[in-house]
């Protein structure tokens, strides 16, 4: 899976209060206090910051209600990941994707039906799945409950270990493993989406971001970073694509 794949730590709680009480109403996006991590103020004042994003979280939710697609992914869960990242730390990895795993038992385990967690009215003529529907959507859902249960199973159960480790090669679990361990630790669920982030094809060239990009964890930067690093590395010798 040739993508940006984003995690985002929210509840349930969140989804409503930050995306779809703002899709109903614009102005409860006014009323809401977006994040700004302190590496964004070091060359502009917090004032302005904030400014510019919570223009550009206004912008995003605007843009979700001016659409009308048949495919609950495509629209709102992955806008449902945009708003959270102006709201809240996430995660990115490039090629490897919960959705990507075959075995139907660790999708019935680990994922949560939309059905459980979005309004009724949200769902009402759509198409719905518990995975990525390609790029720009939304995918699958972690409960708090299976945030814990997995990262339990990944430390005590072989073959869900070897699952991730497969899917998540070198330290690409490690990302994983962080995002899970940050929304456990703040009792929140995980989603999954495509291209939140745009990474770029330059080493070291900064990626392009439909949310704050400096809410992204540096982790998922440096691993990033690393992986492309090696794989030019590889071409610049000749044995690589």
């Amino acid at each position: 899976m040739d993508l940006s794949i984003s995690y985002h730590p929210m509840t349930k709680e969140q989804m409503q209060t930050w995306y779809f009480d703002a899709f109903e109403d614009i102005g409860v996006a006014d009323t809401l206090k977006v994040k700004i991590p302190d590496e964004q103020l070091r060359h502009h004042k917090l004032e302005e910051v904030e400014a510019f994003y919570q223009e550009k979280y206004k912008t995003m939710i605007k843009r979700s209600r001016a659409l009308d697609y048949d495919n609950f992914n495509k629209w709102h869960a992955y806008f449902l990941a945009i708003t959270q990242g102006f709201f809240e730390k996430f995660y990115f990895i490039h090629g490897s994707a919960l959705s990507a795993i075959l075995d139907k038992a660790f999708h019935d385990t680990y994922v949560t039906a939309w059905e459980e967690v979005v309004p009724s009215e949200y769902l009402e003529d759509m198409i719905v799945s518990k995975k990525l529907e390609g790029p720009f959507s939304g995918g699958a859902y972690l409960s708090p409950e299976q945030v814990k249960q997995l990262l339990h199973d990944y430390k005590n159960d072989k073959d869900i270990k070897e699952i991730l480790d497969e899917q998540f090669p070198g330290r690409k679990i490690d990302v994983l493993l962080a995002a899970l361990n940050y929304a456990s630790d703040n009792n929140q669920g995980l989603l999954e989406a495509a291209k939140v982030i745009e990474q770029s094809g330059e080493l070291f060239e900064e990626p392009s971001c439909y949310s704050n990009l400096f809410n992204c964890d540096v982790i998922s930067a440096a691993v990033y970073t690393s992986d492309l690093a090696a794989h030019f590395d590889e071409i610049y010798k000749g044995t690589g694509d």
